[in-house]
């Protein structure tokens, strides 16, 4: 974990950060440009390491922003520049009309997830650099016009609290983060949790910037978010993935193909949307029903028989990509929820079962790299079980360092304090790390006298006890221990 979390995973991270995807050995002629949702998440987990890279790709995300709300799904950063003369070309994932038009697709072609990733991303930058100021920067709108990074954020949360279902439910649109799972125009689980998350991330914004009326109407649409994913997403065990346009619901305990999906029940528990209880029942059923020695698998049983209600993941191989193989990309979101419910054990089982490193004494299985996460490993339901495919472009890397440092490390920069709230196993007796944050460089050593795997009992900053650890000058050096036993 030490070598990963420090080289090869950040590495990793990084180079997905430059390229979004666009250059590799699988991704040659197919894709070009930034993709809105894989950028988003990228430029999310890099601005303690590359801040001025991650402010970069958040701008030009901001400006692929609609003024209605919702990302292009991909497209070219020079499309927008006020100097650009000539025109683009059609983009072969979405290609709208030509001139203007060619430039900004329809609402047909919206993705329900994509900005919403932006508005963690603004955040973390925030957070981790002190640039509150960055939220009052104007930047133009893809479509026209222009506006602050802030009012840009408010945008992308209304588009989402518009595009609702009759019950609530955020609308799938083109498709939320699985491409292949369409659900025929119907409405998304995961995007209702992800759009709760994303409220949660802006009123700490707000809340900080003294916006009283903005908290007041964002914490109001979380409330109602949070009612609607109780109301319509449960299933008793688990929280169900969608809804066809048909009304069908998927991801049922009825469903014979595809009962149980790992993002929304993940994002269940990572959005803090839903009770302790039933976080505990869905993350408990992921572990029963999806969860192998190489990871855990994106859906169970994968889908054998056709059906464009669900959309084209049904048409794909068993155990392979979005149908039942183990999609690395996600598997982090388990690991925080994990975290966030206090079972650091599992956190680390999670991590260590994807973790790249110890897959090598099986390389004649694995087939790829011990160092580099890869797209997703063959699943239960492939004859190649345990395979792994499409090494580096993967938003793996990413996440599987901010899960491990920001939930399994548990040091999280907040925007006037640095929170350390580790979960880690109940056998570690703790760990040390140094962190940079705001320029001061601290030391940190975690203890853990009472085996417990969560909750801070006391914090001590340079031999004084205190309840956080604040700003400090740059350049200067402290020391910091914390206590887990609370």
């Amino acid at each position: 974990m030490n070598t990963l979390i420090n080289t090869w995973t950040l590495y990793q991270a990084e180079i997905n950060v430059m390229f979004s995807r666009f250059a590799s050995f699988i991704e040659v002629g197919g894709r070009t440009g930034l993709g809105y949702r894989d950028t988003a998440q990228d430029a999310m987990t890099i601005p303690h390491s590359n801040p001025e890279k991650c402010r970069q790709r958040i701008v030009e995300l901001l400006k692929g922003l609609v003024s209605a709300g919702y990302g292009l799904h991909l497209f070219q950063p020079e499309w927008f520049e006020k100097d650009k003369k000539e025109k683009p070309f059609k983009s072969p994932t979405v290609i709208p009309d030509f001139d203007k038009k060619n430039m900004v697709h329809g609402i047909e072609d919206a993705c329900s997830d994509d900005a919403l990733w932006l508005i963690a991303a603004i955040t973390e930058y925030v957070k981790e650099t002190g640039d509150v100021t960055f939220v009052d920067r104007i930047v133009t709108y893809a479509d026209g016009g222009e506006g602050s990074v802030y009012e840009h954020m408010t945008k992308i949360l209304d588009f989402s609290a518009s595009q609702v279902g009759q019950q609530g439910v955020c609308k799938g649109l083109r498709a939320d983060w699985n491409d292949c799972l369409n659900l025929g125009g119907g409405e998304s689980a995961m995007v209702s949790f992800l759009h709760y998350w994303a409220i949660e991330n802006f009123l700490q914004l707000a809340e900080y910037l003294g916006k009283k009326e903005d908290v007041k109407k964002y914490t109001a649409m979380a409330e109602k978010v949070k009612k609607v994913c109780d109301e319509q997403l449960w299933d008793e065990e688990w929280f169900i993935r969608g809804i066809t346009k048909n009304g069908k619901k998927i991801g049922t305990k009825e469903d014979k193909e595809g009962r149980v999906h790992l993002e929304s029940n993940a994002w269940a528990v990572l959005s803090g949307a839903v009770d302790e209880e039933k976080g505990r029942k869905a993350m408990d059923s992921v572990r029963e029903y999806l969860f192998t020695p190489y990871g855990i698998m994106l859906n169970a049983p994968a889908y054998t028989v056709p059906d464009d209600d669900i959309g084209f993941v049904t048409r794909v191989y068993p155990g392979l990509k979005e149908n039942g193989a183990i999609f690395s990309h996600p598997n982090p979101w388990v690991w925080a929820a994990e975290c966030r419910l206090g079972r650091g054990d599992r956190a680390m089982e999670y991590y260590d079962a994807l973790c790249p490193y110890y897959q090598n004494d099986k390389i004649e299985v694995r087939e790829s790299e011990p160092y580099s996460y890869c797209q997703f490993v063959m699943g239960r339901d492939h004859t190649g079980f345990g395979r792994a495919r499409h090494p580096f472009m993967t938003g793996t890397g990413g996440w599987a360092y901010f899960s491990a440092t920001r939930y399994i490390l548990g040091i999280r920069p907040q925007l006037d304090y640095l929170e350390i709230d580790p979960c880690i196993p109940a056998d570690w007796e703790g760990f040390s790390a140094d962190r940079v944050w705001r320029g001061a460089l601290i030391h940190i050593q975690v203890e853990k006298p009472d085996h417990k795997m969560k909750g801070v009992k006391e914090i001590w900053l340079d031999g004084q006890k205190v309840e956080k650890i604040p700003v400090m000058e740059e350049g200067s050096e402290h020391q910091v221990r914390v206590v887990i036993g609370k």
